[in-house]
């Protein structure tokens, strides 16, 4: 099993495109984050795509407000606070979720830029139509195939609004290796 933070059996420049869907989230310090993304710019190659997941801050502390007991030690507001400000969160509850860093949306592009990466896109994995009732949905299917094809679009396009992606609960970072 490789470790993110440690890629030393992969060559320098390998690949002309990498997937890094977990690590940045659950490596909880800060330098164990710095060496996966600077060996993630190491294995790919000059102007290589990167596809880079995230998780949302806000999203865990709108998660911790809805459904405090599933989400222990954020079943009171000290704890929520303190996680608002660290971004760190290790569930109470034995064999639930393991440990993970939440990053503020704000910090990511400047974290995968100080890397030596070129933003392209971040987008989230959740946008608005969350917020629709299934009610509300229907009569959005019922308005015909270019209404609802017009509602996707619309939906496709604010997924990448960065004032809507705080409420995604996993983000993706789409940047490229800038040449040296």
């Amino acid at each position: 099993m490789l470790n993110a933070a440690n890629l030393s059996d992969l060559p320098d420049e390998k690949f002309d495109a990498a997937l890094m869907l977990g690590p940045l989230y659950h490596l909880l310090q800060e330098e164990e984050r710095k060496a996966a993304v600077q060996e993630l710019y190491r294995v790919t190659k000059r102007e290589g795509v990167v596809y880079v997941a995230f998780r949302s801050r806000i999203n865990m502390i709108m998660t911790s407000l809805q459904h405090p007991k599933q989400w222990r030690p954020h079943d009171n507001l000290n704890a929520i606070d303190e996680f608002s400000r660290t971004g760190i969160f290790n569930h109470s509850d034995k064999g639930r979720y393991t440990g993970a860093y939440f990053f503020d949306v704000d910090e990511i592009e400047p974290f995968m830029e100080s890397h030596g990466f070129a933003t392209i896109d971040l987008i989230g994995s959740t946008n608005i139509g969350v917020s629709l009732s299934e009610e509300q949905k229907q009569y959005w299917e019922q308005q015909g195939e270019e209404e609802y094809k017009k509602l996707t679009e619309l939906l496709i396009r604010t997924a990448k609004d960065k004032s809507v992606l705080g409420m995604s609960s996993h983000l993706m970072y789409i940047g490229k290796k800038k040449s040296l």
